[in-house]
């Protein structure tokens, strides 16, 4: 290699030493021949140049000590803040976090609620099913001979999802009197497809609980398919024939899926403790579908007038699209969107989860719920759950609610993630999903990557990034 006077040289393939000097002296002795074939970099210290043979395959070129040598790849390693991934928006990608922890688990909003001081969106009132709005009560009398007779409040076409609903009613009964009852005497509450329901087993869909009282007392769990029914028949349970009069029994109603009903009651308004009785549960089938009326149905057949009972239901609530509404930290991870998560009113509210160890990674699946109030959000990382850092800032408004919207951040490792509300005021934060796509490869790393970091606080950003 031939070098100019002024110390500057040009590269040629011919016999080098392996450490030629910068100041234009002679080559040393043991000079050896270098050749395109080498598949080498020549380097420079500062002092020599130095030949750098070929590393191997995803080796990064590394400067440690002042020297560049080869150096293995390790995932997270150097990539923090200048590698930036393309956006996957197939949700298939993503992995499902094996937990997950929150501030706090509030109740949802009901759909659709009443406490009976108005009647306002029901059904007029019939002779033994009827709204006291001065006692918000909503009455039926089981107590005369040849009662078929129904009072429904109309959700509207479309309005009850086919998958996931829970209905809950604070249910008393005032009098019994079994004697002389020969025949069914029974109370339905449910959601019905039909607006004036008539007979034993309406027309139409349906699917409900009743209280059927004869000799004996029995719950019925029925579901209703173009007016066939299916039942399950539980006697004595969850009431009896000594179940207490002047006493509230907090009953829930809830389609859990597609083709499962249940029904529990409860001794306390909490819906949680104090059960009464056993769970009663229903198969059911898809094709139950378009329900619209939350209906109170009464039904019998030829009971001796005087002998029956009688009762109210009062704080009727609704929730749509999901089957339960109190909202744990475990519905953010359910691989259902039909639930929620939901934190109470509240400063930051968050919620992190686990993917079990640490994987490179570089996007965020989140599925936004309308009932958020929170007006920011920051999505966090961590290797320990203990110290966060900041990914992504982003205003809540600039999110898709109901829909799957892929955020973007740059490639990093991290085992722990968290969406951290923090516009500084109280509020709610309600999530359906959270995935994580886990994890990039490093043949990803190499072919995939870009060089345009994105900002952890540019909440003007979208949420893909740039």
């Amino acid at each position: 290699m031939g070098f100019g006077g002024g110390g500057g040289g040009v590269l040629t393939a011919h016999t080098h030493d392996p450490a030629i000097p910068l100041d234009g002296g002679s080559l040393a002795a043991n000079a050896t021949s270098f050749s395109l074939a080498n598949q080498s970099l020549l380097v420079s210290d500062g002092i020599n140049i130095q030949e750098l043979g070929i590393g191997s395959d995803g080796d990064n070129l590394t400067s440690i000590g002042g020297a560049l040598s080869w150096e293995a790849h390790v995932a997270g390693d150097v990539l923090a803040s200048n590698l930036v991934m393309t956006n996957s928006t197939t949700i298939g990608d993503y992995t499902q976090p094996t937990s997950a922890t929150c501030s706090s688990a509030g109740t949802l909003s009901p759909t659709y609620e009443t406490d009976f001081s108005t009647n306002t969106g029901w059904s007029p009132d019939d002779t033994h099913v009827f709204i006291t709005t001065g006692t918000n009560r909503l009455e039926f009398e089981l107590d005369d001979s040849g009662t078929d007779e129904f009072i429904n409040y109309d959700m509207g076409v479309g309005n009850i999802s086919d998958t996931a609903w829970c209905l809950r009613f604070v249910l008393t009964f005032s009098t019994w009197n079994i004697n002389g009852i020969n025949n069914n005497n029974i109370l339905n509450v449910g959601n019905y497809d039909n607006a004036a329901p008539s007979g034993y087993t309406a027309s139409g869909d349906a699917l409900q609980w009743g209280q059927y009282v004869r000799t004996s007392f029995t719950s019925k769990l029925r579901s209703v398919d173009n007016g066939v029914a299916s039942e399950t028949d539980s006697s004595d349970n969850p009431f009896d024939v000594t179940t207490a009069t002047a006493t509230p029994y907090y009953c829930e109603l809830k389609r859990v899926s597609a083709t499962e009903l249940e029904f529990r009651a409860y001794a306390n308004s909490d819906y949680s403790t104090g059960q009464i009785g056993t769970t009663i549960t229903r198969t059911t089938t898809a094709t139950v579908d378009a329900l619209r009326y939350i209906t109170i149905q009464l039904f019998n057949q030829g009971v001796v007038v005087g002998a029956g009972y009688t009762g109210y239901i009062q704080n009727l609530q609704f929730w749509n699209g999901v089957s339960s509404p109190s909202a744990t930290c475990a519905m953010a991870i359910d691989d259902n969107v039909a639930t929620s998560w939901a934190s109470a009113s509240e400063v930051n509210p968050n919620i992190y989860v686990d993917m079990a160890s640490s994987t490179t990674t570089s996007n965020l699946a989140l599925y936004p719920n309308a009932g958020t109030t929170e007006l920011e959000i920051k999505i966090q990382s961590s290797s320990d759950a203990i110290a966060w850092t900041d990914q992504r800032t982003i205003t809540w408004s600039n999110l898709t609610e109901g829909a799957w919207n892929y955020i973007r951040f740059n490639l990093l490792s991290a085992r722990y993630w968290r969406i951290y509300g923090s516009s500084g005021g109280a509020g709610v934060l309600q999530i359906d999903e959270i995935k994580v796509l886990d994890s990039v490869s490093d043949a990803d790393v190499r072919n995939l990557h870009g060089h345009i970091p994105i900002s952890a606080t540019d909440t003007a950003l979208n949420n893909a990034g740039v």
